[in-house]
């Protein structure tokens, strides 16, 4: 699984992993290819695509995502 690093400042210690805004889960994908054409199209300064291994972090995307496809499934 694949996350982006933010730079938010020239402090290489001053980074964050992309988030959503209304929920605050990292965002993840599981091919390289998929989270580099979003790398390339982020305007920030300085950002880097790096693994996530975190267990936290995994599961709850993984959580979210699950439930964003069941309310898909639903809403059908």
């Amino acid at each position: 699984m694949y996350g982006i690093k933010i730079w938010s400042s020239e402090n290489d210690n001053d980074w964050y992993l992309l988030r959503d805004l209304d929920d605050g889960v990292v965002h993840i994908w599981d091919k390289k290819e998929e989270v580099e054409k979003v790398q390339k199209n982020l305007s920030c300064k300085r950002s880097a695509i790096t693994k996530i291994i975190s267990g936290v972090i995994l599961d709850r995307a993984l959580k979210k995502q699950k439930e964003e496809e069941n309310l898909k499934y639903f809403l059908k």
